[in-house]
């Protein structure tokens, strides 16, 4: 930042120099002009009075050579007056002639050129250096223009990001609150009854037991998702990450294996009806947790008695999907699937264990590695829940 504040300091005084310049410049040329002026008015104007027939009736500078030949002098005789710019072979000079028809002569004035020529000529010297700094001032003004808007828009951007960041932050600790409540509130709840034990049943003390060991498992599984959450995040911030190449057709295979048994003692089969060999360059155990968390949550909540696993590449990009022909998903719900502590159904999900995070989990994992998440459904048919991710 330091840096940046220095070359724009650096180009506001170069475009303060170069409009010094201009402006100096600018009153060099009006002062020559001024000299110029002064010189014409201070020299001796020559006058020639010329009959018709073209000799010399008077002439300041002692001139008779016959004039019928000047063309200013014709010209007067036949316009009644003329003004040119030419060499005079008399006094071997450059003059501004100037003359006017009265009667039956011509009067001519001639003025020395000299003083205008070398002005004149200093003028487009000067016209010519202060279009060169002009330019070198607007670019110098647009350049710092640039610089400081180009600040001004990171500045902006950062405020963007700090007031977003905040705004997450303080969801994200109220949701984790009161996600955190409910099974604590249920422990402390059944710890005080259990501290009055007389008035209790075994039957009921186990009954309570169950509620801590089950708000205890519960809370272990929130806090592990934050964590693993939190890790995940981090992971993204971190400049210069390696990841391996590795086959993504294998891993699935294994995971689609690992998950049959599992799939089986709830009465649900699982498919993998696609399985193109690919690789890409990524964490396997982190695609691995995208996997479980897909295939987890149709076997926990879409109601299915059959799961379709498949992975087809196309140009470039690997496309992995989880289908359910279970109880689907309302069109208001999709695009809200993949926030944090989103529930479809909130009573039904803690009863199930869920804790909210494991969509969250399974997008950052993926943008991660380059790919993106996406979700259909249509209520009673289908559900598919995927991920791409780029091909090596």
């Amino acid at each position: 930042m330091a840096a940046r504040i220095e070359k724009s300091w650096l180009a506001a005084l170069s475009a303060a120099i170069c409009l010094a310049v201009f402006t100096a410049l600018l009153f060099a040329v009006a002062r020559s002009f001024r000299l110029a002026i002064a010189d014409i008015a201070e020299s001796e104007t020559r006058v020639t009075v010329v009959n018709t027939d073209g000799s010399v009736l008077y002439d300041s500078d002692g001139a008779v050579a016959n004039h019928a030949d000047r063309a200013e002098i014709a010209r007067a005789f036949a316009d009644g007056r003329s003004t040119t710019l030419r060499h005079s072979d008399t006094m071997n000079r450059d003059f501004l002639y100037c003359a006017h028809r009265v009667g039956d002569r011509v009067v001519r004035l001639a003025i020395p050129y000299t003083g205008v020529r070398r002005s004149e000529a200093l003028f487009w010297a000067g016209l010519g250096a202060a279009v060169i700094l002009g330019a070198c001032v607007v670019f110098f003004v647009y350049v710092l223009t640039r610089r400081l808007a180009g600040r001004l828009e990171d500045q902006a951007r950062r405020l963007e990001i700090a007031s977003a960041n905040e705004t997450f932050r303080r969801e994200f600790t109220a949701n984790v609150t009161h996600e955190l409540k409910s099974p604590l509130t249920a422990i402390l709840g059944a710890v005080e009854m259990l501290g009055d034990g007389s008035a209790l049943s075994e039957e009921e003390r186990k009954e309570l037991y169950g509620i801590i060991r089950g708000e205890s498992g519960r809370l272990g599984s929130l806090v592990g998702d934050v964590l693993s959450l939190a890790q995940i995040e981090r992971e993204g911030c971190e400049d210069g990450r390696t990841f391996e190449i590795m086959s993504l057709s294998d891993l699935l295979a294994t995971v689609v294996d690992l998950e049959r048994a599992k799939a089986s003692a709830a009465n649900v089969t699982i498919d993998l009806v696609r399985n193109d060999e690919v690789r890409v360059r990524g964490d396997a155990g982190r695609i691995e947790e995208v996997l479980l968390n897909l295939i987890g949550n149709a076997l926990r909540y879409s109601g299915s008695e059959r799961l379709e696993i498949a992975s087809a590449a196309s140009g470039g990009t690997v496309t992995v999907t989880v289908s359910d022909f279970g109880i689907g998903i309302a069109a208001e719900h999709l695009p809200h699937l993949f926030e944090r502590f989103y529930r479809v159904n909130k009573s039904r999900s803690r009863t199930l264990g869920g804790t909210g995070l494991g969509l969250a989990i399974v997008k950052h994992i993926v943008r991660l590695h380059g790919g993106d998440v996406f979700v259909t459904s249509c209520p009673g048919e289908k559900t598919t829940f995927g991920f791409t991710l780029p091909c090596v």
